[in-house]
């Protein structure tokens, strides 16, 4: 079996309306069917296909230090070479 390849990470901190104008632009970017990351003076192009997987995810995890992490998780996949696309079956809105 390959092993998978790290294409960009990156973990930062946003203020909400930072991270906003983020997600706009992500879904601005989907919608036209391409989106372009910028690292560090490094670019990674990524076409969008017309269908995906979309998985999302909601948790709370306790902290031994007190409070609550509370995690949103949006994970979006395809299959690149595969034949076929994944058929749409809707599922969760944002409201």
């Amino acid at each position: 079996m390959a092993r998978s390849t790290q294409l960009l990470k990156s973990k930062d901190t946003y203020s909400r309306e930072a991270l906003a104008d983020l997600l706009a632009t992500l879904a601005e970017k989907i919608r036209a069917g391409t989106v372009t990351f910028d690292q560090a003076g490094n670019s990674l192009e990524i076409p969008i296909p017309e269908s995906l997987r979309v998985d999302i995810e909601i948790e709370d995890e306790p902290k031994r230090r007190g409070g609550t992490k509370r995690e949103i998780e949006i994970e979006m996949w395809w299959l690149e070479g595969a034949e076929g696309e994944l058929a749409p079956t809707g599922g969760v809105t944002i409201s």
